[in-house]
Order: structure tokens, then sequence, then C-alpha cells
């Protein structure tokens, strides 16, 4: 075979290849980007944005209260597979002068996690997890995890939930939401998370929960230290 016309194969090839590349790129962002949407009637006048992940994120209200919805990747940890997170906020001043943030079956590289931010590390309430790490800040802060930790010790024995905080700002918990593939993982270091949605229900259950929490804290005027 002449070498021009070898050459041209070649060519020829890696363009398609580069071509096929991109085409899968563009379904697999399309893919990230419509995770959200089986869940965007929970939300009143939901605002949805994409992150520079490329995953979406959306705001809204819930029965008056403002919530934000994002899904964080985290693709740090090398000895396990990437994970997705749900992470369900409430934004809204609480009657706390201290701020917990609990954290389970940590790895050492929870980027996304409230702990790195707070100083003074606090004992588990009984019934917590054996392996869980919590944090405050403030003087308020051992009243606010006494004041929840019954509730929250029930919620996590669900082993999909990650981390529950609260701030004088709001309220957050962190939830799997999907566990990427092993072979994209391992061969080709990818990020695909196959099938992920965010359903009505899980989203509303997380809500739920996040209420609760709020209930337990404005059932007194001021959680704190006094």
């Amino acid at each position: 075979m002449p070498l021009e016309l070898a050459a041209l194969l070649l060519a020829a090839a890696v363009s398609i290849l580069v071509l096929f590349g991109r085409r899968e790129a563009r379904m697999a962002a399309a893919v990230r980007h419509s995770m959200l949407d089986p869940s965007l009637n929970v939300l009143d006048t939901p605002k949805v944005e994409i992150d520079t992940c490329g995953f979406p994120k959306m705001e809204g209200k819930f029965r008056g209260r403002s919530f934000r919805v994002a899904l964080v990747p985290d693709t740090l940890t090398f000895r396990r597979l990437p994970q997705l997170w749900l992470d369900v906020t409430l934004k809204r001043k609480l009657p706390v002068d201290g701020s917990v943030a609990i954290l389970v079956r940590q790895s050492g590289a929870d980027y996304f996690s409230l702990t790195d931010h707070f100083n003074e590390r606090l004992s588990p309430p009984e019934n917590f997890p054996y392996v869980c790490l919590i944090k405050g800040d403030g003087p308020g802060a051992r009243h606010v995890l006494d004041r929840i930790a019954p509730y929250v010790a029930s919620l996590l024995r669900d082993p999909h939930f990650k981390e529950i905080a609260v701030t004088p700002r709001g309220i957050r918990i962190m939830r799997q939401l999907a566990e990427g593939k092993r072979g994209d993982h391992l061969i080709l270091r990818q990020i695909v998370f196959e099938g992920a949605r965010l359903d009505p229900e899980g989203l509303e259950d997380v809500i739920a929960a996040v209420l609760e929490i709020e209930d337990l804290l404005l059932n007194v005027k001021l959680v704190s230290a006094a």
C-alpha cells in the first residue's frame, strides 16, 4: 500500500474516532444535564443551572421555604468507586448559636464536607454509627447536636446518608444518589453514573428529613449553651 494512501486512511480513522468521541461526550453531557428532570415539579418555580462539573443544580420553593438541590460528584478517593451525592439544602435563618456537621464513613477526601470548616470535635451521641466524625462551631454546637440526635440517629441507619449539617444559615443533608460503573472507573478512569436520575419520591423524602430537623430546632426559642 502506498504511503500516501496509508496516511490518508490513518487520518480518516483518527477523524472518525474524534467525531465518535465528541458524539459520546455530547450524549454523556445531555444525560448528566437531565438527572434532575424527573423532580423538577417538586419545587415551585425551579431555576436550573449547570455547574462547572457539568451537573445540574436547582433552586426553588417548597411549602414557602427556599431550597437548593445539587448533585456533587466525588471522584477523589481511588480505593472505591466514584460517588454521586445528592445535596439538599434548606436556606433560612435558624434560632441556633452553633453549627454541627455529622459525617459518616469519612474517607479523608470528603472535600464537600462542612466538617473541614469547624474546629470542635464532638463525641457521638448514643445510637450513632461507630464510624462517624462530628464537628461543631459556636457555643451552642453541643446543644444543637443533642437536640437533633435521636432523629438523626434514625436517619443514619440508612447507609445512603453521608452528611447532615446544621448552621445558623440553614440545614443540609447529603445522600448517595448513584455509584460509578466499575469498568469505566478502573479501566478508563471515567465518571459514568449510568441510570442516575432523581425521582420525585427520593427528593421529597430528603426534604421531609430536612423539615423534621427544622421543626426540632424551631420548637425552642434558641438552641444554645445558655
